[in-house]
């Protein structure tokens, strides 16, 4: 015979459950805001953001040298506050940029482990290749998409949108192979070949997370 749960086991079971639901909880009072000015800190963030409701904490998130990495996490009161600032708040100017707003997808508490405990392959720069689903053939101006190489396996499309946002990139995306993992590059597209340019002469060889990514222009094949 099975002897009946003991009343420890039973609350830690409670306990467990109630995390749970409390982490989905507090997920729907998140959003991301990226895109924003170097400039930007919490204080100057949070009023903005308080124009869609009540502002529990406005985070901006920085480097390791302690500059801003141009993105925020803001906890709102409520999640319909969180929706609301979603819907409203995305493309509204905040020091001088368009700043956009989406959910945020980081489990609560959330942390990457340091580059040094991680263990990773740096991404063999590959012959041209074919556009694919991820990563569409170059149909803008000449000269304004950029390939970007040597990124860690963690980087979205949002960091690159981030990084490169000073430049004026109105495009970015990581390409990922058919199993939906990262195939180590990623594609960036500006307005006009000088954007382009400018941003080549910044950040080929920066430093981005641990390693030193490659920026050129993108080469597709014909």
């Amino acid at each position: 015979l099975h002897s009946p749960p003991s009343i420890l086991s039973l609350h830690l079971r409670c306990v467990k459950n109630f995390s749970i639901i409390m982490a989905a909880d507090s997920a729907s009072l998140r959003v991301y805001v990226g895109n924003l000015s170097w400039g930007v800190d919490s204080e100057l963030l949070a009023p903005h953001m308080a124009a869609a409701g009540t502002v529990q904490d406005a985070n901006v998130m920085l480097r390791r040298d302690g500059k801003s990495k141009g993105c925020a996490i803001v906890t709102y009161s409520t999640a319909e506050e969180a929706q609301n600032a979603i819907e409203t708040l995305t493309d509204t100017e905040l020091d001088g940029r368009k700043i956009f707003v989406r959910a945020d997808r980081e489990p609560l508490g959330a942390t990457k482990k340091p580059a040094s405990l991680r263990r990773e392959r740096a991404p063999r720069e590959r012959a041209p290749r074919q556009p694919t689903e991820s990563a569409p053939a170059a149909d803008s101006t000449p000269g304004t998409q950029l390939y970007v190489g040597n990124l860690p396996w963690s980087a979205q499309w949002s960091d690159l949108k981030d990084l490169f946002a000073d430049h004026g990139c109105v495009y970015a995306d990581v390409v990922v192979g058919r199993d939906g993992r990262s195939r180590g590059y990623g594609i960036v597209r500006f307005d006009t070949a000088e954007q382009a340019q400018a941003a080549i002469a910044e950040f080929n060889e920066h430093d981005f997370n641990g390693r030193p990514i490659v920026v050129r222009e993108d080469r597709p094949r014909q």
